[in-house]
């Protein structure tokens, strides 16, 4: 605590990150700090989360890059996902205070976006949302590119075969599906609604197909069904203004696929 207590006061005060022996320290407090906003909480995690926003927020120093990466990576196998979630919240604002440091080194850019897409195929579904989030926040400041490998990598997840439903007991299909399956799929579906979230005001062409990629799972098992759901509800909400514009970036036929999917019954329910 007296340790928390003092990182606290040193990185609210200083415009430069902790120095190597205090980002050591970054493993412990992962695990300590909640994942949830709860004032019930006890002193010890409410300041080892407070510590972490402000250490966050710190000015690295290039050669101080890959050793933050080396912790992160080491984080991302913990076996505690609260730690993997925390690590995720922490990294969208290490990037975004340190973000010419790290344009800068391609090395760097490329382990950060390894291990986004990597946390989207995480056990804990919670975690995977938070990747997600991550991915499209990176996307969407142009830190990362859409480029065909990630579009392809996602495309590949989302084919993963899953035993189809039946009519008659719905119920019990989840459960006789393999849980790391249905993680992948749902990876695939979570990187695909990244790329699509992070154009919120304009249609890039490769836009449509991934909207007709992502519609073909409206109907698998959940949490699949839900984050298609929300993502389409997010897409008609920013592109509403300017649909008469940006629905001219579609074909007919793709067109008649996205306005059924946007007025259908199952949109809303």
């Amino acid at each position: 605590k007296t340790i928390l207590k003092w990182l606290m006061a040193s990185a609210g005060r200083a415009f430069s990150t902790a120095v190597t022996e205090q980002l050591q320290l970054l493993p412990l407090f992962f695990k300590i700090a909640p994942v949830e906003n709860d004032h019930s909480y006890d002193e010890l995690k409410r300041d080892a989360k407070m510590c972490l926003s402000l250490m966050s927020q710190g000015l690295l120093y290039p050669q101080q890059v890959p050793l933050v990466l080396q912790v992160l990576k080491q984080i991302a196998k913990s076996n505690s996902w609260h730690a993997r979630y925390t690590l995720l919240t922490y990294l969208q604002t290490m990037v975004f205070y340190n973000l010419f440091i790290f344009l800068n080194n391609e090395e760097a850019v490329n382990s950060i976006r390894w291990l986004v897409i990597k946390l989207l195929e995480d056990e804990q579904l919670e975690v995977r949302e938070m990747a997600a989030t991550t991915l499209g926040g990176l996307l969407q400041c142009h830190f990362l590119e859409i480029d065909n490998p990630m579009q392809t990598h996602f495309e590949q997840l989302c084919k993963m075969r899953l035993p189809k439903r039946r009519k008659r007991d719905l119920s019990t299909v989840v459960d006789t599906i393999p849980p790391a399956d249905l993680v992948k799929r749902h990876a695939g579906v979570l990187g695909l609604s990244a790329c699509i979230l992070s154009s919120p005001y304009d249609v890039p062409t490769w836009m449509p197909q991934l909207l007709m990629d992502l519609s073909a799972h409206l109907n698998d098992p959940q949490p699949i069904e839900m984050t298609v759901k929300k993502t389409l509800s997010n897409f008609r909400r920013t592109h509403h203004d300017n649909w008469q514009q940006h629905k001219q970036q579609f074909t007919d036929d793709q067109l008649l696929v996205l306005t059924d999917l946007l007025v259908s019954p199952c949109y809303y329910a």
